[in-house]
């Protein structure tokens, strides 16, 4: 702060000194008296004077440092603020009646002190640093001895154990700031409080599939699946000075999780569990792998489905709901996001309107340039936006995929285990899964496992073989079969309940909610219930009795009623608009992506001339729409799935659509509009890609992938044969989506491959890399969360051309011995042993917990870009002269004169650290300096024109 600190320093002093003052005088009597005089009087001996002297100063310091911690965030000229606070001070009646006066309180006293001067406006820093001077003052008085007289010099003998005591007490003293306009005290004892509460009240995961009473409580913590996404990062670390820009795909989504993220999936896929998950963990510290630098996190869960209907909070302070809101700090929230120390958790983009979505985005807008710091990740279905809404906000996008035949056993053996089912009914689940293909297209999400492992569990008759039958058999058991084989008395019955949760349903539907007052459900089911002639029961017993037996609604908070799953909603709505004639309503909504499942499952429900009508209007709406036509006609087609029957004109009306205007894709965006189709997309996919552009052949194969069936598989084995190093990549990053021996044997084990080369980016694909006849080398990418111990692994690999993974401990190199490669990069070890037989490569990255002592193991190494830790102090740089071919060192924590100083001819210079970096040794250089916006650099504006800036996020 320059000046600043030197004011602030004066301050301190002058508050020390005042209170001394104060501690003698209030025992002599002597209060015009100096200080000085009054130790003369008190003290003879030189030396004692010295040691007073010293208390004083110490107590000077010790009041200092907290001002300077309470007025951090005033960069601006302060010294007049606090000169006048000094002024303030040195008039002030501090005597023992007047303190009493005020009751020894501090703010009494600064109030004391506004009063007793002219009125004027100095600006929130001398209010800050008056209330906070007053604190120290009351404090230091009341807490340093009493004596009696001439007893001072017995006092001073003590002044090492009292100044240790005046650390305490005024470490302890609230430090108000515009954030903590009351202190922060009760910050962490409310912190603690707060991550208990979140812990308990989000770890639990509900099994779908099981009535409320049957549903047993199971720990989210423990049962938790990760599942795989896809997508791009928007940001990224310093890697070799070049971003890795490739999609990756089939990651796990929590080493895809960055700052800010925004995650898509659609219904069921596990979205609002991922969130609950990392609320759960946050608060418990239990992060690992590349999560791990989130354990502190304040995790903050916001459902926008609470705020359907109402405005989203402009206050941080709401984002605290429940018993705790009552006891929480002031500005407690706000400290936290203002810190970087908050998580928050925003969940269900597409679960408000349309015409809020700019306001939900808006509102992250304001909410991310107001609180930079803050983690973020958001939710929605993938109908709701496109995968670039958050870009300009710095989001990067991914989408929870399909879960895979891994995923699927494993999910399997743990709903059973909640359960409490038994063996039997697993394994006879696995063995259908296993022998049906259907199935196994079905078990492509967690909700519809859940409703999968149900039914097997309910029932010993063959599972439904489509996602209407699905639907339909899971509420039947919800709604009947349970309740009647436990004999529990019904007071409905099965259609009787189905009739009044379809009202409900196409309510909820046509006002776009997400849910609806208690007290207006029990409006609308009084009001159906008088069109119900077989109805006796009271509406109040009839509601009871559905959210206490149904399963398929429930009061998420009191005096809110929803439905347990979006599905069921969109299932019973679609039904309720065929039987009720509301096909021109459909149409009307049909541009909409919060109707669009809600049209599909409709075409489920309706009758011939029903769904002819409909999906007639449909295409004749796409023709008369262009900027809507698309759309349109993937919702036609994406209907295909459930209809039972129509006419065959609009069969072939669809099927010329498909395959003449959406079939194939053009690019990765139509793709993935593509999928809406479900896996009635192979049927129109080419039978080669040799015709296509390598755009339209990569966006095939893609669209295939995304299908993630058996059937996929024998469309992709065909496609394999395809040349082109695109598509041959896009089938590599397709592997993980599928069962990954199968995959390798009938896909990849012939294909040519990317010039003999294939990326694999999880260990899993490591034992099967020997299925592929024609690969000659490999690049492994493994994420954070494949931490690798050791590289002995290495040694079993086909020769490896680029390996960037994660590591932990000590980490012997001696595996890549003798083998020349285009990059290695690893990070997280807390050392590297056997450095010297490192080989040559043209992008060589070793971070490492301790400090580099010497850079000797690079010498004659080849190697264009360097990347490298902290040094020590003392670690001589010159080895970096006898790297054959360096061109650009990426460091961390470096000193950039010495770098300078050490390389003259360096052409690239990527420097990072937590510290401000002073950039003025290279001015003047021919340099090209690549500097992380997330680090502070000193002296940029002065470099001159020969040195390049690129800034990378």
């Amino acid at each position: 702060m320059g000046l600043e600190i030197e004011a602030v320093s004066k301050l301190g002093q002058s508050v020390a000194l005042r209170a001394a003052t104060e501690w003698l005088a209030s025992h002599t009597d002597e209060r015009t008296a100096s200080l000085t005089e009054l130790a003369a009087a008190e003290l003879s001996r030189p030396t004692q004077r010295a040691k007073l002297d010293t208390l004083i100063q110490h107590i000077g310091h010790q009041v200092t440092e907290q001002l300077e911690s309470a007025l951090e965030r005033f960069t601006d000229d302060i010294a007049s603020s606090l000169t006048a606070v000094e002024e303030a001070l040195s008039s002030v009646d501090l005597s023992d009646t007047a303190l009493l006066a005020d009751d020894a309180d501090p703010e009494v006293l600064a109030q004391r002190i506004r009063r007793s001067l002219p009125r004027q406006d100095l600006g929130r820093c001398y209010e800050i640093a008056l209330d906070q001077s007053c604190r120290y003052l009351v404090q230091i008085v009341r807490n340093l001895p009493s004596f009696q007289p001439r007893a001072l010099a017995e006092v001073l003998s003590r002044a090492t154990a009292q100044a240790a005591q005046l650390d305490d007490i005024l470490a302890r003293l609230p430090r108000t700031s515009l954030y903590a306009p009351q202190g922060t005290d009760n910050d962490d004892e409310f912190r603690e409080e707060y991550l208990r509460y979140i812990g308990a009240n989000l770890d639990r995961l509900e099994l779908l599939g099981l009535s409320m009473k049957d549903r047993p409580r199971l720990a989210l913590s423990v049962a938790y699946l990760s599942l795989t996404v896809s997508g791009k990062k928007q940001q990224r670390g310093n890697w070799f000075s070049e971003p890795d820009r490739q999609a990756h795909s089939g990651v796990r989504v929590e080493s895809a999780l960055v700052n800010r993220t925004y995650v898509r999936g659609e219904a069921g896929s596990g979205k609002t569990t991922l969130l609950d998950w990392l609320a759960v963990t946050a608060a418990r510290g239990g992060f690992t792998g590349n999560l791990q630098e989130w354990n502190g996190m304040v995790p903050f869960p916001v459902r926008l489905r609470a705020y359907a209907d109402t405005s989203l909070p402009t206050k941080p302070e709401e984002f605290v709901t429940g018993w705790l809101a009552g006891i929480m700090p002031a500005g407690w929230v706000h400290r936290a996001l203002q810190s970087g120390k908050a998580l928050l958790l925003v969940d269900g983009v597409d679960e408000v309107r349309p015409e809020k979505r700019t306001n939900v985005r808006e509102w992250l807008r304001e909410l991310v340039q107001t609180f930079p710091a803050a983690r973020v990740v958001v939710t929605a279905r993938p109908a709701a936006t496109d995968e670039k809404w958050l870009a300009e906000l710095d989001f990067s996008s991914v989408e929870l995929g399909q879960m895979s035949p891994g995923d699927v056993k494993v999910f399997l053996k743990r709903w059973h285990e909640a359960a409490g089912a038994p063996e039997e009914a697993q394994r006879r689940l696995v063995t259908q899964l296993e022998s049906r293909e259907h199935l196994q297209s079905l078990a492509s999400s967690p909700l519809l496992c859940a409703m999968l492992c149900a039914l097997n569990l309910g029932r010993v008759s063959e599972l439904p073989q489509s996602r209407m039958e699905l639907y339909a058999a899971a509420l039947t058991m919800l709604l009947d079969l349970r309740d009647a084989e436990r004999g529990i008395a019904r007071i409905l019955t099965t259609s009787d309940k189905t009739v009044l949760l379809r009202d409900l349903a196409w309510r909820l539907t046509l006002g776009e909610l997400s849910q609806l007052p208690t007290a207006k459900v029990h409006e609308h089911v009084a009001r159906k219930i008088r069109s119900m002639p077989n109805v006796d029961e009271e509406p109040s017993a009839v509601v009871t009795h559905l959210l206490e037996r149904s399963g398929v609604i429930r009061e998420p908070v009191p005096g809110q009623v929803d439905f347990v799953h979006r599905t069921f909603q969109e299932y019973l709505a679609g039904e309720e608009a065929m039987q009720d004639g509301q096909v021109e309503t459909l149409v009307a909504h049909a541009h909409q992506d919060s109707w669009t499942q809600t049209i599909i499952l409709a075409g489920g429900h309706g009758q011939r001339t029903q769904v002819t009508e409909l999906l007639t209007a449909i295409l004749d709406l796409a023709d008369r729409d262009a900027g809507q036509a698309r759309r349109l006609q993937l919702l036609a087609a994406a209907c295909l799935e459930t209809v039972r029957d129509v006419d065959p004109d609009v069969c072939d009306r669809i099927d010329a659509i498909i395959r003449d205007q959406l079939v194939p894709p053009r690019s990765a965006e139509e793709t993935t509009s593509l999928a809406t189709i479900g896996h009635r997309v192979l049927r129109y996919l080419p039978a080669s890609l040799e015709e296509l552009s390598s755009a339209m052949a990569v966006a095939t194969v893609r669209s295939a992938a995304l299908v993630a069936s058996p059937e996929a598989i024998a469309r992709l084995a065909a496609y394999a044969r395809d040349p082109r190093q695109e598509v041959q990549r896009a089938l590599i990053n397709a592997w993980l989506s599928f069962d990954v021996q199968r995959y390798a044997e009938v896909v990849l084990a012939d294909a040519p491959l990317e010039n003999g080369i294939a990326r694999v980016e999880s260990i899993r694909l490591f034992p099967h890399l020997f299925r592929l006849r024609h690969l000659e080398s490999v690049e492994v990418w493994l994420p954070r969360n494949e931490s690798l111990g050791s590289l002995s692994l290495v040694k079993d690999l086909p020769p490896v051309r680029d390996f960037f993974a994660w590591t932990s401990g000590e980490i012997d190199l001696s595996p890549f011995a003798q083998v020349t490669r285009k990059m290695i990069y690893l990070r997280g070890a807390q050392r590297y042993t056997n450095l010297e037989l490192l080989p040559d490569a043209a992008n060589l990255g070793l971070y490492q917990n301790e400090q580099w002592r010497s850079l000797d193991f690079l010498r004659g190494k080849q190697a264009r870009f360097v990347h490298l830790s902290a040094v020590a102090p003392d670690c001589d740089l010159s080895a970096l002269r006898e790297v054959i071919g360096l061109h650009g060192l990426y460091c961390k924590g470096w000193n950039v004169a010495k770098i300078a100083s050490a390389l003259p001819g360096l052409k690239v210079l990527g420097p990072t650290s937590d510290e401000p970096i002073d950039l003025r040794p290279v001015r003047g250089r021919s340099l090209t300096l690549m500097l992380d916006q997330r680090n502070t650099y000193i002296g940029v504006e002065d470099l001159g024109p020969d040195v390049e800036v690129q800034w990378e996020i």
